[in-house]
């Protein structure tokens, strides 16, 4: 099961998460900051980090930089992509919105390929 740990904020917000994405068969871990989070990755590794754009900030290469001590897995952010999204490997930008069909299918896609790369030995 791909272990999904969801930084929100807003708890309406985080229990609309957390519901869609177990109702989808996901394991799921909310939590409310981004401290805590890069905290709990240490000792309890998730295999995908999502979160709220907002809430990384305007230093989105400087944060990447100190998850990828604590997180290897992959990274969705939600939030408004701006015109020059930095490119950074395993990171995901999609739009926020109530209507979680497209961060489902980002979720599916990123756990079949976790789940290939395993099967093939070439991770």
């Amino acid at each position: 099961m791909l272990r999904i740990m969801v930084v929100e904020s807003d708890p309406s917000l985080a229990q609309l998460y957390r519901e869609e994405l177990e109702e989808a068969g996901f394991g799921v871990v909310v939590i409310s900051d981004l401290r805590r989070a890069l905290r709990s990755l240490k000792g309890a590794p998730a295999h995908v980090l999502v979160t709220n754009l907002d809430l990384v900030g305007g230093q989105l290469e400087h944060w990447m930089k100190y998850l990828r001590q604590v997180h290897e897995g992959g990274v969705v952010l939600l939030g408004r992509r701006s015109r020059r999204s930095p490119s950074i490997d395993g990171l995901s930008i999609l739009e926020k919105s109530s209507d979680l069909s497209d961060l489902l299918v980002r979720l599916r896609d990123m756990a079949n390929s976790a789940w290939w790369c395993r099967a093939s030995g070439s991770c």
